[in-house]
């Protein structure tokens, strides 16, 4: 019965009305509830006066009206079985007569022949690792008790009776486990038990940590029965021991959540907590803590050089962030035609460092060389660097005594060049000539082999800039162009006349700078007789042969000089003999 009323007769009521407040009252009987067609109520304590009886009325209405349906005479009979063949609903409640005139007649609750009314579950949540139940009370006045049924391998079995309060911790449910689900029935004196309602289940969370993309992803079974279903879900997150926060808004059709941004070593705690609608109770899951363990992907790969060394190798220099888990990388090469090949395949050393370098040996004389790292970390996830290519530098000598020098213009991903610095390099000591904008990719050196004692210069040119990664810091970088040597030509002033008795005495040769290592010069007569040879640059001829004079004409000379470097220089031409 759902409804707990005290009835009174209309003397009674009256007598009430007017009545001192002092005056004593008559007990009813504790009507405690029926058990098929028998009322049982407990004894009343009542010393006013005589016991006359105990009277119990019925009526197949709620609101009455109510008829006598017997007196109990015995003052010890706790029971009355009233038959009812044709199984109605019934309503019953008693009054204790007593001859005690001028007394208040108090009744009994009232209360019918059905089972108790249900117990609705408001919620079960998880807290502090346990299973707690709320409930609303029965509005059955004869429920004295609740028993709790939970969800087990052999069915749905009572796990325990509550006699007090309409809230219960399972401390024997394992809800880290598995979804914990329940009913609990409202239990009357007589051993009648409510319906089953709707059961109620646990949220179960799981959660599992995917190393390559670096998530965790949840799932968990919705809460289930809710009159009015769930207003929202969410998903709340405890980093390294701290404070939970709510950190999203999961749509109530889903059961999942991907959490991004997982950091390496991390210890991350979630639980998921539903809200009903209208009502507003909540249900928390259990918790779920994970310490990731993720691949470190490579977030930097960035080629901070490619710088060529004095014989001419590439120093190959890049940056990848020290705590990557890298499982292979390759350095790849390109010429000018941007088809890349791998030049060596290597497995990292641990640990890491954030500055690596590696000495290639490419072709000579050829470039500009390019340059690229692939990885490929635990994941097989492949990443490749940015590219980063050498300055080729390249020159030719003129007459006029100079060197032009031209380069290829810098070529590096997130770099720019500010300055080129040219050196030139005699003797093995290099000196800068000159400092240009990052501009210029020419140069023409003023170089003067006379007074250096040489006829070869080298040059290199050098590139200094910055690399700035998407990072934003600023790196200072520099590359080094591979090394030139330019030879100047000899400067050979050579006579077209002599006059050993004039003021050109003597045919000589002069060569500008006497840089050389091999000279023979010879003369014939008009018939192809030689009339002079020397392999003595200081020596002349003054237009004798063996001492003797040689007449007035034209003769032939032929002239070879080998300079330092293995460059011949072959000169033929006619030289006039004046008398």
């Amino acid at each position: 019965m759902r409804i707990k009323t005290f009835t009174y007769s209309a003397g009674l009521f009256i007598l009430l009305f007017f009545s001192l407040s002092a005056s004593a009252q008559i007990q009813a009987p504790d009507f405690l509830c029926l058990k098929g067609d028998t009322l049982v109520w407990e004894l009343p304590v009542n010393n006013c006066g005589p016991f006359v009886s105990y009277d119990i009325y019925t009526s197949t209405d709620i609101n009455g009206p109510y008829t006598l349906l017997a007196s109990v005479s015995d003052p010890a009979e706790t029971n009355f079985i009233d038959p009812n063949p044709n199984n109605e609903l019934r309503f019953y409640y008693m009054v204790s007569n007593y001859d005690c005139p001028g007394q208040l007649q108090l009744s009994s609750d009232t209360l019918d022949n059905l089972p108790p009314e249900i117990s609705p579950i408001e919620y079960v949540s998880i807290e502090n690792g346990l299973v707690q139940l709320s409930w609303s009370p029965s509005p059955s006045p004869e429920v004295y008790a609740y028993i709790i049924y939970r969800r087990t391998n052999l069915g749905d079995v009572p796990v325990d009776t509550v006699f007090s309060g309409n809230t219960y911790t399972d401390l024997a449910a394992n809800p880290d486990q598995q979804s914990e689900s329940y009913f609990v029935n409202a239990l009357d004196r007589c051993g009648n038990t409510s319906l089953f309602d709707l059961r109620h289940r646990s949220i179960f969370l799981q959660g599992s940590t995917q190393p390559c993309e670096q998530t965790i992803t949840l799932n968990w079974n919705p809460y289930q029965n809710w009159p009015d279903g769930i207003e929202e879900q969410q998903v709340w997150l405890s980093v390294d021991g701290g404070t939970y926060t709510n950190i999203a808004g999961v749509p109530v059709t889903d059961s999942s959540y991907v959490f991004t941004g997982v950091n390496d070593g991390a210890s991350y705690c979630f639980f998921v907590r539903n809200v009903a609608a209208t009502t507003g109770y909540q249900s928390n899951s259990n918790v779920v803590c994970l310490d990731a363990e993720i691949v470190r992907p490579v977030q930097e790969l960035y080629v901070e050089s490619a710088s060529v060394n004095d014989d001419g190798s590439v120093t190959l220099r890049w940056l990848w962030n020290d705590d990557a888990e890298i499982k292979q990388f390759e350095i790849l090469r390109s010429g000018f035609n941007g088809n890349y090949e791998v030049i060596s395949s290597q497995t990292p050393v641990f640990p890491l460092q954030q500055l690596n370098t590696f000495v290639d040996t490419p072709p000579q004389d050829a470039g500009p060389w390019y340059y690229t790292i692939r990885t490929t970390d635990d994941c097989d996830t492949v990443k490749i660097s940015t590219y980063g290519a050498t300055v080729f530098l390249s020159g030719s000598s003129s007459q006029t005594g100079t060197n032009h020098l031209s380069w290829t213009a810098f070529d590096q991903e997130l770099s720019s060049i500010h300055t080129w610095e040219v050196y030139r390099v005699l003797n093995g000591a290099a000196m800068k000539v000159a400092s240009l904008p990052g501009t210029e990719t020419q140069y023409t050196d003023n170089y003067e082999p006379g007074l250096t004692g040489g006829l070869t210069a080298c040059y290199y040119v050098l590139a200094k800039g910055t690399l700035t990664p998407p990072s934003g810091n600023t790196l200072s970088i520099q590359s080094r162009s591979n090394v030139i040597c330019i030879e100047q030509p000899l400067r050979i002033l050579i006579p077209n006349a002599i006059a050993p008795e004039g003021f050109n005495q003597e045919f000589k040769v002069m060569i500008i700078p006497e840089d050389f290592s091999e000279f023979d010069l010879k003369i014939f007569n008009r018939y192809g007789e030689q009339v002079f040879h020397t392999t003595n640059p200081d020596e002349g001829w003054r237009g004798t042969k063996n001492g003797k004079k040689l007449p007035q004409g034209v003769y032939v000379y032929t002239l070879r000089i080998k300079q330092a470097s293995g460059n011949e220089e072959l000169r033929k031409g006619s030289i006039v003999l004046l008398r």
